[in-house]
């Protein structure tokens, strides 16, 4: 899992990653957690490898988590 640090974002207080589980950890700046499954791996790759500093983290998890239709739960997992 990636822990990616989150600066300036009025929606995302933490994201983490994990590539080879296709997962995705989000902490909202309102104290809600939730885990994401089925994430793209080719959306990680871009968000490790090709963001900027400038990427909006609240604009790739409504992309890449929300409207991808993730399933998820609440709360971290493990």
């Amino acid at each position: 899992m990636t822990n990616l640090k989150v600066s300036n974002s009025s929606a995302i207080a933490q994201l983490n990653v994990d590539e080879q589980e296709q997962t995705a950890q989000v902490e909202f700046t309102n104290g809600s957690k939730y885990t994401y499954f089925g994430v793209a791996k080719d959306a990680i790759r871009n968000l490790l490898y090709k963001s900027t500093p400038d990427t909006s983290l609240g604009a790739w998890v409504n992309n890449n988590l929300l409207s991808a239709g993730c399933r998820y739960q609440f709360g971290f997992e493990g």
